[in-house]
This record gives structure tokens, C-alpha cells and sequence, in this order.
């Protein structure tokens, strides 16, 4: 699996951002569970389309398994920083995959 872009859609009215992460290919659960290993996953396989809510590192991801894509919600304080963490981790986590 390759990360092939970062997109910024908006940003909210608190002061976070928002950032769309596409891949090469839909995203598996292993993807999923690896992200979430620090933080809180909310997972609704049940669903038609399985959605995912991860909290962790002070960054909120929200995806489908099986999509090409997720959102990234950055918090107001210290965004940059916390946006260059967690590309790093999810570099780490993709190259182990």
C-alpha cells in the first residue's frame, strides 16, 4: 500500500484542519487496527459500508474499509506538529504492512 496524496479540504471553525489521506488502494482492517493500536478505536463492521473513528495522538482519523481513502482532523494547538507525527507513524505503519 502507497500513501499517493494529501489533500487539505477545509478547515473548521474551532481552528482544526482537515486532511484527506488517498492510497493506491482501499484500506484494509489491518491498516485500521495499526493506527489505532494508542488510541480509541469506534468500528461498525455491521455497517453497509464498515466505518471507522480513531482517536489517538490527539488526532481524530474517520475512514471506510474498502475505500481509497480517509479524513484526518488535526486539533487548533500545535496542528503542524501533531500532522508531522502522525505522518511519521502512518510512513512506519505502511511500510510494515
Amino acid at each position: 500500500m502507497k500513501l499517493i496524496d494529501i489533500k487539505k479540504l477545509e478547515d473548521c471553525f474551532d481552528g482544526s484542519m482537515i486532511f484527506k489521506y488517498s492510497f493506491d488502494k482501499g484500506i484494509e482492517e489491518i491498516l485500521m487496527r495499526k493506527i489505532a493500536e494508542k488510541g480509541k478505536l469506534d468500528y461498525y463492521p455491521e455497517f453497509p459500508r464498515p466505518f471507522f473513528k480513531i482517536i489517538c495522538a490527539g488526532v481524530q482519523v474517520k475512514g471506510i474499509i474498502g475505500e481509497d481513502n480517509f479524513e484526518v482532523t488535526f486539533p487548533r494547538t500545535a496542528k503542524e506538529e501533531k500532522k508531522t507525527n502522525f505522518e511519521s507513524m502512518l510512513s512506519l505503519i505502511i511500510c510494515g504492512l
